[in-house]
């Protein structure tokens, strides 16, 4: 079985394609904030290394949130493009899930987080039971401070988020601030792994049912005016 997975929700986007569970090949671009200009190229060079035709893959898999607004509009136009040409299985997977799901198994909770930018976090905590990972929270956008309030015990802190908060979790949390372990995959190759198991368990996504998980309202609603208020005090209300 091959999943082609797919993720644009951070600066760094990556693509991978698996064989039951052995990555075939996986790359990954940082050079573009939107991805809307490689993502497609991304998918070609993959299959092109992994000596596969388009037609030949069984599902693919599409991170869907939280994440980038643009970035993950463009990972989730491209595989529903896809699947369309090809008429294969399409699976979305949570961002913070596959984030976790990168490094190897650990004992402990895990926190997954990216910058979600104006000053808060994506996060969500997780851990191991034997050898399945099990949501500790949903995936939520918050306070670096509020997140610090739930890490009671020590967590290991995973995903990019580090770039911009890993000074300010080492200087509040302590001893509770645990380094992860080197990621042994791409986001892409967590999520093709998650497609994998949907699809074995034959819960995959209608194309028109797959929708973004922002875990928060995007930029333009919160800049949407309240146009009752307006049309109350043209009605003399």
């Amino acid at each position: 079985m091959k999943i082609l997975g797919i993720d644009s929700s951070t600066t760094t986007a990556s693509v991978s394609l698996i064989q039951d569970s052995c990555i075939l090949y996986e790359t990954t671009n940082d050079r573009t904030r939107t991805h809307s200009d490689k993502a497609l190229e991304m998918v070609d060079q993959v299959l092109k290394h992994a000596d596969c035709q388009l037609n030949e893959i069984d599902g693919f898999c599409v991170t869907s949130g939280p994440g980038s607004f643009t970035g993950l509009r463009v990972g989730v136009s491209l595989a529903k493009g896809l699947v369309m040409v090809v008429q294969k299985p399409l699976f979305g997977a949570s961002t913070l899930e596959a984030v976790a799901r990168s490094i190897p198994r650990v004992e402990g909770p895990i926190c997954a987080f990216l910058d979600a930018r104006k000053k808060q976090v994506y996060a969500a905590l997780f851990q191991y039971e034997g050898e399945t990972l099990e949501r500790l929270s949903g995936d939520r956008a918050m306070n670096p401070e509020a997140l610090c309030d739930e890490i009671i015990k020590p967590t290991i802190f995973v995903g990019s988020g580090l770039e911009t908060y890993e000074s300010f979790f080492r200087e509040q949390l302590g001893e509770r601030f645990l380094d992860a372990p080197k990621p042994m995959q791409t986001i892409a190759s967590s999520a093709a792994l998650l497609g994998r198991s949907a699809f074995l368990s034959n819960s995959q996504t209608e194309i028109n049912q797959l929708t973004i998980q922002y875990a928060r309202k995007a930029e333009a609603e919160f800049k949407q005016p309240d146009i009752t208020k307006k049309e109350g005090r043209s009605n003399g209300n």
